[in-house]
């Protein structure tokens, strides 16, 4: 076997396992979560906090590739929308004004740093609070996501 051809076997078996989860920054496609909002990964479009329900849920359905899979009351005048991947977006008089981000199935949501459910706990960014099970991210969240007792 050529050179070549060893060094593209051994670099072919370094590729990630389709559908694992990768640790780094978030994949093209993939939503981006800070203090202010959300985005799409790679892209200056923001969803931010304020944001009328309608375009937010709209937004995150295409960027998620389907729709929400609940949505819920969380308090007067507040609800709670969540698609399977684990983000769910909190909205106050159908204003978008938090997220909380858990395990879920598909792509998951992260920061641009990469943190997310799963990931090792971390310092973290400015805004953002977490909780951490055995040095890991269980649950992330920015603004004023649903709280539940």
């Amino acid at each position: 076997m050529s050179r070549a051809g060893a060094l593209i076997l051994l670099l072919g078996a370094c590729a990630p396992v389709a559908g694992a989860p990768v640790a780094g920054a978030p994949d093209a496609g993939g939503i981006v979560l800070d203090a202010g909002g959300l985005s799409p990964a790679g892209s200056a479009l923001r969803v931010d906090f304020g944001r009328h329900r309608t375009g937010a849920v709209d937004a995150v359905s295409r960027l998620v590739g389907a729709g929400p899979a609940s949505a819920s009351a969380c308090g007067e005048g507040v609800e709670e929308v969540r698609w399977a991947n684990g983000l769910a977006l909190t909205f106050r008089d159908a204003a978008f004004s938090g997220w909380t981000t858990r395990a879920g199935r598909g792509r998951p949501a992260v920061t641009a740093g990469g943190l997310g459910p799963g990931a090792p706990e971390a310092p973290l960014p400015e805004g953002l609070s977490a909780r951490f099970e055995s040095g890991v991210v269980v649950a992330l969240s920015a603004g004023a996501p649903c709280i539940r007792g």
